[in-house]
């Protein structure tokens, strides 16, 4: 027998299997090439570009994947989504932990970021299907467990790598995360799935028309390149350069992005209070978050230009993870600037461009590192001054154009508007 939509027990014992399955979606996202960049490099005799294209891989498949899923999800329903698309995700997680070809790797990072993308949006709708009323805490508790994956993949993930190496760490997350999705799919058989929705299918023209407003465009691109931005910092490059360039050990790269992380975990309910407290404005969050951006990556940029030390990129570092997750006013404004009829497809587009920028400056940062030759120790690439100069340069510039959008974004008050 099937749950009712307001079986409120049924969605915490929902939320209990589903969670474990968010929680590794996030540690994916950062586990690889992040936490190991200097193993990936001596295990496949690899490049800058080369690590860092593992990541852009996931990452991109991730972005072009958020387009699809919210589509599905209102189609067959979260619950059948989260079954095709969690098989995938256990794929390609177990094989990454197959160290023996780069090509497989490739392969099983397009599999992982193409399953994890069905998680988020498909357990938004279920939520919307098994308990409408206990959806928002229930979301919000899901939401911490998520970004707690992502800590994980930080300085817990990279102490695990010194102790059972990096391979063997992946097995563990792959086989944890099996475990979990068979969980899920005895609980999701036993309830049942909701009917399919025929009337729903892909509709180019509906993903064309949130760029027709202006309010959707300085949003959309300002938040993507923000958060965008500084996710593949965390995500890729970050552990790399504070290596490198700081002086930083391993394990010590991995407390200031577990840090970081925390502050974009955390900072999400922060500016929510800060909306609700300065009368549910709206705009002076969304032009911290772009200008914020840029100020993080002008001070890396002067920390690397002038040889300072690393007060100033880990300053940097710190502003740019304030100002990346400003999710739910990012979220409330576009709602409050849409029809409800098309919010869900701009939603699944600010998502997607967001990854898509994390997976384009990615892939760029490391065939910038590569235009100066590092210096080779101990078996260890390790990029000089002039690498990072390029990629914050870059940043920068990014930076800029998030600033500018953001300043053009309408005011909202917590209410609907025409834009």
């Amino acid at each position: 027998m099937g749950i009712t939509s307001r079986n409120v027990s049924a969605g915490w014992i929902f939320l209990l299997l589903v969670t474990p399955l968010y929680f590794f979606a996030n540690l994916q996202k950062v586990i690889i090439p992040g936490a190991a960049f200097d193993e990936l490099q001596s295990a496949f005799s690899l490049d800058a570009a080369g690590v860092t294209r593992l990541g852009a891989v996931f990452l991109g498949v991730y972005a072009f994947a958020q387009l699809i899923v919210g589509v599905l999800a209102d189609r067959y329903g979260g619950a059948r989504v989260i079954i095709v698309g969690g098989m995938l995700f256990c794929t390609g997680s177990l094989l990454s932990a197959f160290d023996n070809n780069l090509y497989l790797l490739y392969t099983c990072r397009f599999l992982t970021g193409a399953g994890a993308a069905s998680i988020y949006l498909s357990m938004v709708k279920e939520f919307s299907r098994i308990a409408p009323d206990s959806m928002t805490i229930m979301l919000g508790i899901a939401t911490i467990i998520g970004y707690s994956g992502s800590i994980t993949g930080t300085s817990p993930f990279i102490a695990g790598v010194d102790r059972f190496g990096y391979f063997g760490m992946l097995f563990g997350a792959g086989a944890a995360t099996f475990a979990a999705y068979i969980a899920y799919v005895m609980y999701a058989r036993k309830t049942g799935f909701s009917k399919i929705n025929k009337m729903v299918r892909f509709s180019l023209p509906g993903y064309l028309s949130v760029f027709k407003s202006r309010q959707n465009c300085c949003l959309i691109f300002a938040i993507g390149i923000s958060f965008g931005t500084y996710f593949a910092l965390q995500s890729t490059i970050g552990k790399k350069f504070l290596e490198d360039f700081c002086g930083l050990s391993g394990r010590a790269a991995g407390v200031v992005l577990t840090i970081t992380m925390i502050i974009a975990a955390v900072n999400g309910f922060i500016m929510a209070g800060v909306s609700r407290k300065i009368g549910n404005r709206r705009l002076p969050i969304i032009i911290f978050s772009g200008c914020g951006c840029f100020a993080g990556a002008a001070l890396i940029f002067c920390g690397v230009f002038f040889e300072l030390g690393s007060i100033l990129p880990l300053t940097g570092m710190i502003l740019m993870a304030f100002a990346g997750n400003i999710s739910p006013i990012y979220v409330a404004l576009l709602n409050e600037s849409n029809d409800e009829h098309c919010f869900g497809t701009v939603v699944c587009v600010g998502n997607g461009f967001a990854y898509a920028v994390s997976a384009v400056f990615s892939g760029g940062a490391g065939k910038l590192m590569d235009i100066f030759a590092p210096q080779i120790v101990n078996g260890i690439k390790i990029y000089g001054r002039n690498s990072y100069l390029l990629v914050f340069g870059a940043l920068m510039i990014l930076g800029i154009i998030a600033a500018i959008l953001s300043c053009c974004t309408k005011e909202s008050f917590g209410k609907k508007i025409n834009c």
